[in-house]
């Protein structure tokens, strides 16, 4: 629109028009793109509605309830968080209104001025002219009477297009104050929601180390049940084996019985009679287990180790042979019981059932470097014990090792606990007797070893003042009763190991351990 109305109008315009709009529809001047659609606070708006709805929309649709659990627990501390928000200082600079403001007061005094006449300086035809013009101006009021009332309401629209602009540009602070806090959640949910694939993986893969825990936990004591029950079931198979030997031993000799006396005495012998003495039975209640005898019988690896030809006198169950084969020594048993030789082939151990004695005639002298004896020669007379160190010593390569184990007379708790408690027990050996017969057979190196401590003994009177007993009496009290527990107290069982006259140099070590 030309003309000062239209300048005024097209000045107030700060905006460009792709902010716009158009205020009055139809006027008769200019293009009126004054207003903005303020298209920042709709994106606010809309972003908002956006956050809260999509956040509702999907803890709503996941099908996953700890997903959705989870989302809620987000929007409520969300919630929160805004509850104790302040709103930050404004971050948008507002629009100018500046410029529309002067342009208002423009139209404005241009509205005053229609209708009126400019002042003029003094005189005549000054006067003249002023009285003309103010003529004319009452004449054509008529006429611009309308003019002055349009711009009056332009003026106005100015005026409350700037209040409004006004206004608007508090909301928009407001609003860009309000939004900062959703921006910082909306940008902490979305960090959230990136490392939550993170955690469940972290948490699927404790799941798995927990189940696959808990599996070889399961599967390892199904494995021991399944060994106990395996054990008790061979247990079971051998002692039933071990009756049916029984059995038929009893049955053989009861026919030798029949075939070499007259008829009515082999008549009597018809049943067939059942040992006195069940002993593998016997071992295995009151001796130890296995696994107990292999730990005490552990103290003899240092005098055996490195052998080359050991052999075990009365090996009963074997377990100084397991020994001797956790040190690839070669060793062989021998003993006169089936269950215990039994025993001993279950374990695929070298044994050889007959009389010790028998054995020993066959052995070529001097062709064994290491012969052991456990818990054996204390079921023999003097004679026969005295007879069988004889044949052992003779049987020892030089530098061979000769090791007797017998219960500990010395000892006076085996009276009460181990010694009578065995019917085949013919008489207990002291140590002094034992190393007497081997020094008489040519062995050399021979040293006592007490093992088993029975655990008890005579207290010993603790430290006092003084005026109550002298410190000298007391010592020499202490050690007195020191001296007679461990000879009465000590080692309920002892070992004699002598060694054949001739070091051999390949058991240096072995001959060494011996002598310490």
């Amino acid at each position: 629109m030309s003309g000062p109305f239209g300048a005024a109008i097209n000045f107030m315009n700060p905006f460009p028009p792709r902010w716009a709009g158009r205020l009055f529809t139809g006027l008769p001047f200019g293009q009126g793109k004054f207003l903005p659609r303020f298209p920042t606070a709709v994106f606010c708006v809309t972003l908002f509605a956006f956050t809260k709805g999509g956040l509702s929309a999907m803890s709503a649709a996941d099908p996953n309830p700890e997903v959705a659990e989870r989302l809620v627990m987000i929007r409520e501390q969300i919630r929160k968080r805004l509850e104790r928000t302040v709103p930050a200082a404004p971050a948008l600079p507002p629009p100018p209104v500046e410029r529309l403001q002067k342009a208002a007061a423009a139209a404005r005094s241009l509205a005053a001025a229609i209708g009126t006449v400019n002042p003029r300086t003094g005189g005549i035809v000054n006067r003249g002219v002023q009285a003309v013009k103010q003529a004319l101006a009452r004449m054509l009021d008529w006429h611009v009477r309308p003019q002055r009332d349009f711009n009056q309401a332009v003026a106005e629209c100015f005026l409350r297009t700037a209040a409004l602009l006004e206004a608007t540009n508090q909301n928009l602070q407001l609003l860009a104050a309000s939004l900062e806090p959703f921006a910082r959640l909306y940008q902490e949910l979305g960090e959230e929601l990136d490392s939550l694939p993170e955690r469940w993986n972290e948490q699927m893969k404790r799941q798995r180390w927990s189940y696959e825990g808990i599996l070889q936990r399961q599967s390892r004591a199904l494995d021991e049940q399944g060994a106990k029950r395996i054990e008790a079931l061979r247990e079971a198979m051998q002692e039933e084996l071990r009756l049916l030997r029984q059995r038929v031993a009893a049955q053989a000799k009861a026919g030798e019985v029949r075939a070499v006396v007259p008829a009515t005495v082999a008549s009597e012998a018809q049943t067939p009679a059942t040992p006195v003495l069940d002993y593998f039975k016997f071992e295995r209640d009151f001796r130890g287990t296995e696994e107990e005898i292999r730990g005490r019988q552990s103290f003899y690896l240092p005098f055996f180790r490195g052998r080359r030809n050991v052999l075990d006198i009365a090996c009963g169950r074997g377990e100084f042979l397991e020994l001797m084969r956790e040190l690839k020594v070669p060793a062989r048993g021998v003993d006169l019981d089936g269950d215990m030789i039994g025993r001993c082939r279950e374990k695929q151990l070298e044994v050889i059932q007959g009389d010790v004695f028998a054995h020993l005639s066959t052995v070529p002298d001097g062709s064994l470097d290491g012969v052991f004896s456990a818990q054996f020669v204390e079921h023999l007379p003097t004679e026969a014990y005295a007879s069988l160190i004889a044949q052992c010593a003779r049987k020892l390569a030089p530098g061979g090792v000769l090791a007797i184990e017998t219960p500990n007379p010395e000892c006076l708790a085996i009276f009460s606990q181990t010694f009578y408690l065995d019917p085949t027990h013919v008489r207990p050996i002291p140590p002094g007797q034992l190393r007497f017969l081997f020094a008489e057979t040519g062995l050399t190196r021979i040293t006592t070893h007490f093992l088993s401590p029975a655990g008890a003994g005579l207290p010993t009177i603790p430290p006092l003042t003084s005026h109550v007993i002298e410190a000298d009496r007391l010592r020499e009290w202490n050690n007195a009763v020191a001296r007679f527990n461990e000879t009465f107290f000590g080692g309920m069982d002892y070992a004699v190991i002598g060694y054949r006259a001739g070091f051999d140099a390949r058991e240096g070590a072995s001959s060494a351990a011996g002598g310490a």
